[in-house]
């Protein structure tokens, strides 16, 4: 399953942002600062509109969103 789109701007954007590489599916995204815990926030509300989604708040850590590989298996299981 490929992410939407805006998903993947989002990382895009974040990336730029803060200097770091287009992430790639592997890449772990908290290590290359294309995500902090503030970002998670904002990127879990983008991933929720995005894919029609509901992330508990007791989902929202590092593990479930470290690669894009692992949003993905996520969002999966999610629907």
């Amino acid at each position: 399953m490929a992410l939407p789109q805006g998903v993947i701007d989002f990382l895009n954007e974040s990336a730029r942002s803060n200097g770091a590489e287009q992430p790639g599916a592997s890449d772990d995204l908290f290590q290359m600062g294309v995500l902090d815990s503030f970002a998670l926030v904002d990127f879990v509300t983008v991933l929720e509109q995005e894919t029609g989604i509901s992330v508990p708040d007791g989902d929202v850590n590092p593990a479930n969103f470290q690669s894009i590989e692992q949003i993905e298996r996520y969002v999966e299981s999610r629907r």
